[in-house]
């Protein structure tokens, strides 16, 4: 029925054009429906097979094919194409309404970045995995990274800085460094997606073994690196977490069985039994982070690269993870290099040190001296009630994930939600929104933070934000963000796009964006997801002056050390009912 739909529409629209820049005659309309009708029959005859049979599926099999790289990557993309913009329109109508924005078009060109965001991000995901790759690049037993003064430009903008530096083979390394300070362009260019894809600009050298990576694309190198990025949903080009794990495997010439085996293995290590035949789109943040971990070592690789991967998941999770990293790195000898914010889980590991500071490098750990959080402490709570709901569910699809939830907010409180991944907090936070009398009251700043982004640059979605809240010319927005960042403002900051800042950065934004309606109430998602210590500092900070404006914020955190040095009041999310806890750092 889509490709019906689509078949009509092109029929229409190359009508329509016959009529705009030609003659109007019913013959010029039927010879322009009749020259149509050969590639709607196309797009039908796709449409019919693609309702008979997976094509997902036959992708691994094109990868073998003379053209079936280009042949099946594109199809991939087609075939993610038309649910990633029903996915995003949803989201964009929530987002047009969580931030107060009555036009239907303004979201129009986001609608649009984000599928193209998420065509090049699949296509990227499919090179890593090694599809339609020819003879890999050999490599010895030696897989150190070598960066020889190496320098990585993006248009006017040096990203890395002449960079020289070792990463030993066989040993864990951390990026450290502040939020948007370049550990994340280490990341990519090691995996070979800032030289290969986002059309980075490079001199120097980066070798892998005798690998030249600028020259290497990553596709030829997929049995050796294994990448996870921020954004892991992004990436997903199979329908089940069980499908992804065993895409590398028959992409790279596994068999069927061989793919099975491998893929149950990986479910058993990283306990992802009760969603691996799920939809992989329903997953939360960080049963999605464990799934494109898992499948990132499907193959065996010798290198491992993983983009702040704690950031996502709770507290056991945390633990749980960094205690198979180090079992992988003693047993399998596994190169780990990981840029995180969230430092302590990984002293155990006892990792060699790195800390990235405006696209320079240098050996230890960035920020050991910063103080989590001021002394200062939270406001004394008002006593009336601003906010109040008792006795209703949470509920996605068939699954109730919260039963008889009551709960009050009074002046200028702060209050925080706990529990483990998936148990509902983010859909509490969403159906509390619901619940609000009217968004003057309640303000949502939603896990995906990007979806409430309409603008082509940082200034002018600060500027956006006050000019809908009624108070143009004030640079409210723009101090409170930069507030929560803990910095000076940046011009050059200020021009880049907001989707291409980082995550934390992101997350500032997004939160700035909320506050200049100064609502009674903010509910906030995982308001430190990326942000550094210092930052993370600052985001304490801002709650505490929101709450002494008479704001009450309530939000959700896996951020165990942050929700106990706060001090606020703790719910917690256990077995469907949310109860009162008690969080140690």
């Amino acid at each position: 029925w889509v490709s019906l739909t689509f078949a009509a529409v092109f029929i229409l629209l190359r009508i329509i054009y016959r009529l705009v820049f030609g003659s109007f005659s019913w013959q010029a309309i039927g010879q322009a429906a009749s020259l149509a009708v050969p590639f709607a029959l196309v797009i039908v005859v796709c449409g019919f097979l693609s309702a008979l049979v997976d094509v997902r599926k036959l992708l691994p099999a094109m990868s073998a094919l003379r053209y079936g790289r280009s042949i099946g990557t594109a199809l991939a993309i087609a075939l993610s194409s038309y649910p990633t913009l029903i996915h995003q329109v949803k989201l964009l109508g929530t987002a047009r309404n969580l931030r107060g924005i009555r036009s239907r078009t303004a979201f129009l060109v986001p609608l649009l970045e984000h599928t193209i965001e998420r065509a090049v991000a699949l296509a990227a995901a499919m090179d890593l995995r090694g599809f339609g790759a020819g003879k890999p690049a050999s490599v010895k037993d030696s897989t150190s990274i070598e960066l020889d003064h190496f320098t990585l430009r993006y248009g006017n903008k040096t990203v890395l800085n002449d960079v020289t530096l070792t990463i030993p083979a066989g040993e864990i390394t951390v990026l450290t460094g502040q939020t948007g300070s370049g550990k994340t362009a280490v990341l990519e260019s090691i995996a070979g997606l800032s030289q290969h894809f986002h059309n980075g600009l490079v001199d120097g050298k980066l070798t892998i073994g005798e690998v030249d990576r600028n020259l290497t694309p990553p596709r030829l190198t997929a049995g050796l690196i294994g990448y996870v990025g921020q954004d892991v949903r992004l990436s997903f080009a199979a329908a089940t977490a069980r499908e992804e794990l065993e895409f590398g495997l028959r992409v790279s010439g596994h068999t069927t069985a061989e793919a099975s085996n491998r893929a149950e293995e990986l479910i058993a290590q990283f306990s992802l039994e009760a969603y691996a035949d799920q939809p992989i789109e329903i997953l939360s943040a960080g049963e999605a982070t464990r799934v494109a971990i898992a499948a990132a070592l499907a193959l065996h690789p010798r290198i491992l690269l993983l983009d702040e991967p704690l950031a996502d998941l709770d507290r056991d999770a945390r633990a749980e993870l960094v205690a198979l990293l180090a079992e992988l790195q003693k047993l399998e000898q596994l190169t780990i290099v990981m840029a995180e914010h969230h430092t302590s889980e990984l002293e155990r590991l006892t990792p060699q040190w790195l800390s990235v500071s405006s696209g320079e490098v240098c050996s230890g750990q960035w920020g050991s001296d910063v103080d989590t959080l001021p002394a200062r402490s939270l406001p004394v709570v008002g006593s009336d009630e601003i906010f109040q709901v008792s006795n209703f569910s949470v509920v996605q699809g068939s699954r109730e994930l919260v039963q008889d939830v009551s709960l009050s907010l009074h002046v200028g409180e702060v209050l925080a939600i706990t529990g483990a991944n998936g148990v509902g907090k983010s859909s509490l936070l969403h159906a509390l929104a619901a619940k609000a009398p009217s968004q003057s009251i309640c303000r949502l700043v939603p896990e995906n933070v990007s979806s409430l982004f309409i603008t082509e640059t940082l200034e002018e979605e600060l500027s956006r934000a006050d000019s809908l809240a009624d108070h143009k010319h004030s640079g409210l927005t723009a101090m409170t963000f930069w507030s929560i960042l803990a910095t000076e403002e940046s011009p050059e900051l200020l021009s880049v796009h907001p989707r291409d800042l980082s995550a934390g950065t992101q997350v500032a934004l997004a939160i700035a964006l909320q506050l200049a309606w100064k609502p009674q109430v903010v509910l906030i998602d995982e308001p430190t997801r990326g942000l550094d210590a210092l930052a993370r500092t600052a985001m304490a900070e801002v709650l505490r002056c929101v709450a002494e404006t008479g704001t009450a914020v309530l939000y959700a955190s896996h951020d165990e050390a942050f929700v106990a040095d706060l001090g606020c009041r703790v719910l917690a999310i256990r077995e469907g009912a949310l109860v009162p806890d008690e969080v140690t750092a």
